[in-house]
């Protein structure tokens, strides 16, 4: 009887070892923190940046190289009505930074983007002659015009997110938070005349704060490579103040000054590449993030056009859309 017990318990304990999934030999011995490690066959798990004893603190700066476009900027046309002058705005510099921690399930970040808004036109009167657009019609042809915009673009983005891995080749990350935003433009017009100079000031103010909703995704190419996707959108509860002064020459001047409220959307997509690398023995992670962004500000531009020497008579751009395009460079810490 002790035999077959004997018996029967080394033959279950050599089955048990037979069939059991061994321990991975890469897991560091560290006896400074545990962690806790899936399984050959965990199907979604937390997204872990293999640090050894991590603080779970990360940050970043990016440098952005940008294009921006407003719409509604038009400020000559010629007479003729063929070709019409329109602002158009070039690459721009700016930066991001963030920093954040993970404290599981969830990481929690916050962001500041800020793009400089500067450029400068001038028009040329055709054959024809030249009409100012931020002048009452009956002001008549120009010999000329030019225009200066400047002016600061802002956002704050504050989110909670939930990284993990849907597979060990992609890792999902949807988010949700509190977006801010303050974008102000100072628009300065000129109009000549033969011997004279008429000055058009415009101001454009914009805050906004609300809710947003976004999705990153990883997808992992190599040891040290992966292509990253963001998508971003956000509703703000907005107010716009808006000046505009016309100082001329002629009787035709006019001064308006309006504070109003909207519902204002943004979005913001991007897509690039990630190279990183372990340093201090596996206690930093650095990442090097190349990539292309898009944003799309809807009605940003409330600016008024005069269509009669009636003071009543302004009527808004109908085309006020604000862009912006162009390279994301990014140095990401993990610690």
């Amino acid at each position: 009887m002790k035999f077959f017990v004997f018996t029967l318990c080394f033959l279950s304990i050599v089955f048990t070892q037979s069939f059991s999934i061994e321990k991975n030999p890469c897991i560091s011995n560290d006896v400074c923190c545990e962690k806790n490690e899936p399984g050959p066959f965990a199907f979604a798990y937390p997204k872990d940046a293999s640090l050894e004893c991590p603080k779970n603190f990360y940050l970043s700066a990016s440098f952005l190289w940008m294009a921006f476009y407003e719409e509604g900027l038009e400020y000559a046309i010629n007479v003729n009505g063929i070709t019409s002058q329109k602002e158009k705005l070039d690459f721009k510099p700016g930066f991001r930074v963030c920093f954040g921690f993970d404290k599981h399930p969830f990481s929690v970040s916050a962001s500041w983007t800020y793009i400089r808004i500067k450029d400068d036109s001038m028009a040329q009167p055709g054959t024809d002659g030249l009409l100012g657009l931020f002048l009452p019609p009956e002001t008549g042809s120009l010999t000329g015009a030019s225009s200066r915009i400047s002016g600061d673009f802002n956002t704050l983005d504050v989110n909670i997110s939930k990284p993990y891995h849907v597979s060990r080749y992609f890792i999902s990350n949807p988010k949700v938070g509190i977006q801010a935003a303050w974008i102000d433009q100072d628009y300065h017009l000129r109009y000549y005349t033969i011997n004279r100079k008429h000055n058009v000031y415009n101001k454009n103010d914009f805050w906004g704060i609300g809710l947003e909703t976004g999705y990153d995704a990883e997808f992992i190419i190599g040891k040290n490579f992966t292509l990253y996707a963001n998508v971003l959108s956000a509703l703000l509860f907005s107010k716009f103040d808006i000046s505009q002064i016309a100082q001329t020459l002629t009787i035709y001047n006019y001064q308006l000054s309006e504070s109003f409220f909207k519902v204002i959307p943004n979005a913001k997509i991007g897509l690039g590449f990630t190279w990183s690398r372990m340093f201090e023995k596996k206690t930093i992670k650095a990442k090097l993030k190349v990539g292309y962004e898009f944003q799309q500000w809807w009605s940003i531009n409330q600016l008024r056009r005069p269509m009669d020497t009636d003071p009543s008579a302004f009527k808004s751009v109908a085309r006020n859309d604000l862009t912006f395009n162009g390279l994301v460079v990014s140095l990401h810490l993990d610690i």
